[in-house]
């Protein structure tokens, strides 16, 4: 009998340990840093509350608990403190009718003062992009100090410059690779250069015929023969836009080739900086086709079909504009998107 309360009380001290160690806990969960975390916030001004907050980022005050329960720091809902971050979340408008008000009860209001949310990207300077021509390289990547074929940070690599530019002792470079697109979109092929950022490295020594630098973060294994660039860094933080003007735009490739693109996946779509702009939200469309299996073209190779209307299959904010297509990052997806799918 005294083994087995022995047992219980150790098994309650370790309940005891975790619970306290929890994130919910130890007030963790919403620690929001924009230089290390994904995510939208909001900086809290003079005069705000959780229910006003909630009317105004939802189109119903009675969501303001969502709101409170994913900003676990703040322990009371009726103070909250300006210059604070606080986490929000983005959903679609109310679908409620409108309430219709008289004009004798009808009584005049103070305007509201729109409010923006902030999205961060702490990888900002690692997204790859597609534009139309080549970056210039500053260099190659001749080889690792101990002749390793895969480089990752830590290692000491030798680079060969091109003559484009200096490769200074003590700045940060990118190293970076290309390919080519050639994707067919909507019956028309759509090209340009994808460049594929792996690695940043801190030249440390230059000689005569090479430079010797430390690649100080990768990404992405790092061979010989990739590219350095210059590295101009990105502002992690992007202003919202969760409603600009509509696009015809497709989706090109993901960043890293996958098929089915969902939840933070990187991807590009084909419409640059003329079109789009950083921070705005757009929608991904899938076709939404109806075959009918009884009845077939008199090439007899393909079903007729009927276009139905496009279904809402997910989320995207734009993070970077080049001159013929974008960087976009899905922020949340009902279905599974796919490279040709319509964006608008």
């Amino acid at each position: 009998m005294h083994q087995n309360r022995t047992i219980i009380a150790v098994l309650i001290l370790i309940l005891c340990w975790v619970g306290f160690c929890s994130p919910v806990f130890c007030g963790t969960r919403d620690k929001f840093n924009p230089d290390r975390d994904t995510g939208f916030y909001y900086t809290i001004q003079k005069g705000d509350t959780l229910w006003d907050l909630s009317r105004r980022f939802y189109n119903s005050e009675w969501d303001w608990p969502g709101l409170w329960e994913i900003n676990a720091k703040i322990k009371n809902p009726h103070l909250i403190y300006p210059g604070r971050k606080i986490r929000v979340f983005l959903k679609a408008k109310s679908k409620l009718p409108p309430i219709i008000v008289t004009p004798e009860d009808k009584k005049p209001e103070k305007p509201v003062a729109k409010i923006v949310p902030m999205f961060s990207f702490p990888g900002m300077d690692h997204a790859g992009f597609i534009r139309s021509t080549r970056q210039k390289s500053l260099g190659k990547v001749l080889k690792q100090k101990d002749s390793k074929l895969m480089m990752s940070a830590g290692d000491i690599i030798y680079i060969k410059p091109s003559g484009s530019g200096a490769l200074i002792p003590g700045r940060t470079y990118l190293v970076f690779n290309t390919k080519t697109v050639n994707q067919k979109i909507n019956n028309k092929v759509f090209k340009g250069i994808q460049h594929i950022i792996k690695a940043k490295v801190k030249i440390t020594s230059t000689k005569l015929n090479y430079a010797t630098g430390i690649i100080t973060a990768n990404f992405r294994p790092v061979f010989q023969g990739d590219m350095i660039m210059q590295y101009n860094k990105l502002n992690p933080v992007l202003r919202v836009e969760d409603h600009p003007d509509p696009i015809d735009a497709r989706i090109i490739c993901a960043e890293d080739n996958n098929l089915m693109i969902n939840d933070y996946i990187i991807a590009f779509i084909n419409a640059g900086r003329s079109k789009v702009k950083p921070g705005q939200i757009y929608t991904a469309m899938k076709k939404n086709m109806l075959e009918d299996h009884n009845s077939w073209t008199s090439g007899g190779k393909k079903k007729n079909q009927m276009e139905l209307e496009s279904i809402k299959s997910g989320k995207m904010i734009v993070l970077r504009t080049e001159d013929i297509a974008s960087t976009i990052m899905i922020i949340s997806s009902k279905y599974d998107i796919n490279p040709g799918d319509l964006v608008n």
